[in-house]
């Protein structure tokens, strides 16, 4: 994942108009009515990069709106790759994701990530070029813990869902790499498990169960078939979480 120049692909952008403002009423919306912020927050598969390879955001995006949802994808950064319109909508653009960033960045980065206003969602998918650069798993972790404590210091009622990543193609996943995923994901139950409040969330995500090659565009990202599957684990998380408060 190349790290791109930070000045330049983190844009601030002027929020105009909400992604969707369905029927409140409509009993298909499981956001109870309000308006609901979304934080994507991430890497280069989050950030995307059209038409190399794709990120999940879109078609999650299309998730929420299929269930008349009140929405708005915020962030610092507005993807310049061309979406269909979809329900007579313009996809929501914002996120931030940057190519190349480890959970060191995202750390650095904090205030720059909310800028755009405080998030009620948080999509964390982070810890691929820490484990590609051999930082270790124990350091990524308390990285980790360090950006959902500011999450949460930022809106205490925030809910954060957390990837456990998957993992690089199998021709480049060495039996040290395959070790070091696996250990991290492990991980990312605990961290959960030590940062769920009373008031605040943080719910894990599995994005590893049945990943084949088929669904990579490269060797580190997703291809349109891999980047629906993530979608879908986020919906189908997202939904059955939000349904339960």
């Amino acid at each position: 994942m190349k790290l791109v120049n930070f000045a330049v692909v983190f844009i601030l952008i002027s929020l105009t108009a909400l992604s969707c403002s369905g029927d409140p009423n409509n009993t298909s919306s499981f956001f109870s009515g309000k308006v609901v912020k979304v934080l994507p927050l991430g890497d280069s598969r989050v950030q995307g990069s059209r038409p190399q390879y794709e990120s999940y955001r879109y078609e999650l995006w299309k998730h929420l709106v299929n269930d008349n949802n009140q929405f708005d994808f915020i962030g610092p950064i507005s993807d310049s790759g061309s979406y269909p319109k979809y329900n007579k909508l313009n996809f929501d653009v914002s996120h931030a994701g940057v190519g190349g960033f480890t959970t060191q960045d995202i750390l650095d980065n904090m205030v720059t990530n909310l800028s755009s206003g405080t998030p009620d969602i948080v999509l964390l998918g982070i810890g691929t070029n820490d484990l590609l650069r051999n930082i270790p798993v124990t350091q990524v972790i308390a990285n980790i813990n360090n950006i959902i404590t500011i999450l949460q210091e930022n809106n205490p009622n925030i809910t954060i869902f957390i990837e456990q990543i998957v993992p690089a193609r199998s021709d480049v996943m060495t039996s040290h790499l395959a070790t070091v995923f696996d250990k991290f994901n492990a991980g990312i139950p605990v961290v959960a498990s030590r940062q769920t409040n009373t008031n605040s969330k943080v719910i894990v995500v599995d994005m590893t169960t049945q990943w084949k090659d088929e669904y990579m565009a490269d060797s580190l990202h997703y291809n349109q078939a891999g980047a629906k599957i993530i979608a879908d684990r986020y919906y189908e998380a997202i939904k059955r979480h939000m349904k339960m408060e």
